[in-house]
């Protein structure tokens, strides 16, 4: 274990990994307060990290100062510029111990610590003896804390077997060794979660440690896959773990004025948010920007001579990049006042993705022809996000071509929708061309309800006709569906039981829009229990949209009911 995480901490950068991600979270396993951590352009007077406590190495409390350095430190990383270990620390010699220490912990010695993620090479070990022999005193002294010793930290006080259990770290290592195999790695990374993180109550203290625990032990994977260039396992278990600790904390009441412990757990969720919004960057980065715009670059890239593998992939694809964009437009809107630089960086991020997404779909046909009934999911996202940043008319095309090319899949008998999931099933859809086939492969449906209500906001009267009596031909026997969260839902969606919630149905296109309309109207009424759900009294709706996604939840139409007005649906050019 110990030469796991050693490797894990040389692999490590300074900024945002070591001193945002591992150290604050360590320090607080061990029981020290934290008091200071890095900020973005601000003078740092060469303390990154600073907390105060006892350790269990130490015969006293301390005031610890941390210089933070990535990787090994050598000779050019000891003396060549102002960013160097040698000006940082006579930086906190001169500066930070006479003027910026508060007056409460003016009394307690002093250790400055120089971490770092590998080792301090042989070249400069004299330079560090000699610098810190110099400059040590009865009320200062130093330490040196490489990969070794940080290693040490964590095995003691984050994944040790007294605190781990031994299932939990069987889990961890079989996740690290399967990095290579997404789908065994997703499952252990799973278990490893779920044991580190059990559906029980827990004492604020054993939560907090177990929060962090699990994202440690998250990064850590995430830190081997990265290296192993499997990024889907980067981006699955990200949101996966995001999912979980939103479970463990969601029942914390939310108070006016919030205790130290809320606050902390506030915390520990934006970390969270932050590791999944850097590996699903670094899975874009590598899987998406680069071949958005090029036509077919993407579907034949799935390398398959199936075409179910492409459209599930693609759609998948289409549904983790509209996932994303609406994460950073609530951040982005959200943090306008607060910090309008960063909502600034946000909001072009948002913007970034939907040309993305047009580029997406206008270059992989594919995206017009859903093989599976639950594609109504990546539908609503893109919707969804498309009406949050008043750009749904980019869209309508693409509805318009689903509509079509669905529906005419069913006169032709091709590959139209079926809510058949085994993918032995999907492979051979359509395997019969006989109605009691076609009744079994759509005997419910979410996505044909939500086309047609969507198309009624393109004026397209024609298609519309013509895309309810294809469907009246061809699956007379289908139950339109929409699907809503019960009081259970709540409990159990954010790991993964979708045996829960309300199924209206009785929406097929046959009955007409306005019977429709008033039919999900009185159940947006009726079905509230969204409304109670802790995740949107606490405003972070992309949480709830994520869980759907991830476990194939339909999206609810408390979330999609088209707006009152058709300004922002009218129909344009797909390349708009």
């Amino acid at each position: 274990m110990k030469l796991i995480l050693k490797e894990y901490l040389a692999s490590l950068k300074e900024r945002g990994d070591l001193d945002k991600v591992l150290l604050p979270n360590l320090l607080s396993a061990m029981g020290l307060q934290v008091l200071k951590t890095p900020m973005i352009g601000t003078r740092q007077d060469g303390v990154d990290i600073s907390a105060v406590g006892q350790l269990p190495d130490d015969d006293q409390k301390y005031l610890y100062l941390l210089c933070v350095k990535a990787g090994d430190v050598g000779r050019n990383d000891w003396d060549a510029g102002p960013q160097s270990v040698r000006p940082e620390l006579q930086e906190i010699l001169d500066v930070y111990i006479g003027s910026k220490i508060a007056k409460e912990h003016h009394d307690l010695p002093i250790k400055i610590c120089l971490c770092m993620g590998g080792e301090l090479k042989e070249t400069v070990e004299g330079n560090w003896a000699g610098f810190t022999q110099k400059n040590a005193t009865s009320e200062v002294c130093f330490e040196l804390w490489n990969g070794d010793r940080l290693a040490g930290f964590m095995e003691r006080s984050l994944l040790a077997r007294e605190l781990l259990d031994e299932a939990a770290r069987r889990h961890f290592q079989k996740a690290l060794a399967m990095v290579n195999e997404p789908e065994a790695c997703y499952e252990y990374t799973r278990s490893f979660v779920a044991i580190v993180l059990p559906q029980e109550e827990m004492k604020d203290k054993e939560r907090l440690l177990r929060l962090r625990q699990a994202y440690i032990g998250l990064h850590v994977i995430c830190a081997w896959a990265i290296e192993a260039r499997s990024l889907d396992v980067v981006y699955r278990i990200s949101e996966l773990g995001l999912l979980f600790c939103w479970d463990a904390m969601r029942e914390q009441p939310i108070e006016p004025k919030p205790t130290k412990h809320q606050v902390t757990l506030t915390e520990i969720l934006d970390q969270y948010v932050r590791l999944y919004l850097m590996m699903s960057e670094l899975y874009f980065e590598k899987v998406l920007y680069p071949h958005a715009e090029t036509l077919h670059a993407l579907t034949v890239s799935v390398k398959s001579r199936e075409a179910v593998d492409a459209n599930l992939a693609m759609f998948d694809l289409i549904g983790r990049a509209a996932t994303r964009a609406i994460w950073t437009d609530l951040f982005g809107k959200a943090l306008s006042e607060a910090n309008p630089e960063f909502a600034r960086y946000l909001s072009d991020q948002t913007a970034k993705m939907l040309d993305i997404l047009v580029a997406l779909i206008n270059n992989n046909p594919t995206l017009g022809s859903p093989f599976k009934d639950d594609h109504m999911i990546e539908a609503a996202l893109v919707m969804y996000l498309a009406q949050q940043t008043s750009s749904g008319r980019r869209f309508m095309p693409w509805f318009h071509a689903m509509a079509e090319n669905t529906s005419f899949a069913l006169l032709t008998n091709a590959s139209y929708p079926t809510c058949f999931r085994d993918y032995n099933d999907l492979l051979a859809h359509p395997a019969s061309s006989e109605q009691e086939y076609r009744n079994e492969a759509c005997v419910g449906s979410v996505l044909y309800p939500y086309l047609f209500v969507w198309l009624q906001y393109g004026d397209e009267q024609d298609l519309i006709e013509e895309f309810s009596r294809r469907l009246s031909e061809k699956i007379p026997d289908c139950s339109h569906q929409a699907w809503f969260p019960d009081e259970e839902t709540d409990q159990k969606v954010w790991r993964g039981d979708t045996y829960h919630g309300i199924c209206i149905t009785d929406l097929s296109p046959s009955r007409g829009h306005a019977e429709i309309a008033d039919t999900l109207n009185l159940a947006i009424k009726e079905c509230g229990a969204i409304l109670e759900m802790t995740v949107m009294k606490r405003g972070l709706v992309p949480l709830f949209l994520t869980a759907c996604r991830h476990y194939r939840l339909p999206i609810p139409p408390t979330l999609w009911v088209p707006p009152q007005s058709h300004s922002d649906v009218a129909p344009v050019e797909p390349n708009s």
